[in-house]
């Protein structure tokens, strides 16, 4: 109940009353201030209920795929354009947002960015396996089998050495001064 009330309470103060106004403001500067702080509010989110509400905020309720005839969701369509704004600053200060977004272990934020456009797409296969009718993959005709190593044209151009035949010293034996790769590297 106590829970209830916080997140709600949170919900209008917060996120209605002071980040809406503010995100959906022309300001570059009020732009950023206000997609930092949100950026750095989905970050610090742990509790459930508060998480849920921040990500209905954010995304709205829909679950079904976007149709050109639908109304979006005025923030979440505000928030994904401005990934692509004139401004760099604005464009990766959104980037940041999405990104904590996607991190939150909220179901509703994959859904609503990305899977409730592609369910309805057919790639998903639905119903019992159906046999391949297309057959085995044909060989790609640049590839006829061998090795770069084996082609013979591959060391075309490069020293008589070869390239990739040099003589690699023992194992225990490194050049004066210097270790072993595995030695330098694990320094």
């Amino acid at each position: 109940v106590v829970a209830d009330a916080i997140t709600e309470a949170v919900e209008e103060k917060f996120f209605q009353g002071i980040l809406q106004p503010q995100l959906l403001e022309m300001s570059e500067l009020t732009i950023l201030s206000a997609t930092a702080m949100l950026t750095g509010t989905v970050r610090q989110i742990r509790a459930p209920p508060l998480l849920h509400r921040l990500v209905l905020f954010l995304l709205g309720p829909d679950r079904h795929p976007e149709t050109p005839g639908d109304a979006p969701h005025p923030l979440r369509t505000q928030l994904i354009d401005r990934c692509n704004h004139l401004s760099d600053e604005i464009s990766l200060a959104s980037l940041r947002l999405f990104e904590e977004l996607l991190q939150k272990p909220h179901e509703h934020v994959a859904h609503s960015l990305a899977l409730r456009n592609l369910e309805a797409r057919g790639y998903l296969q639905r119903g019992p396996a159906m046999p391949d009718e297309r057959g085995p993959p044909e060989p790609d005709p640049d590839e006829d089998g061998l090795d770069l190593e084996e082609d013979p044209y591959f060391t075309d151009g490069f020293p008589d050495a070869g390239f990739g035949m040099a003589k690699k010293p023992p194992p225990g034996s490194a050049p004066s001064g210097k270790g072993q790769v595995s030695e330098v590297v694990s320094r």
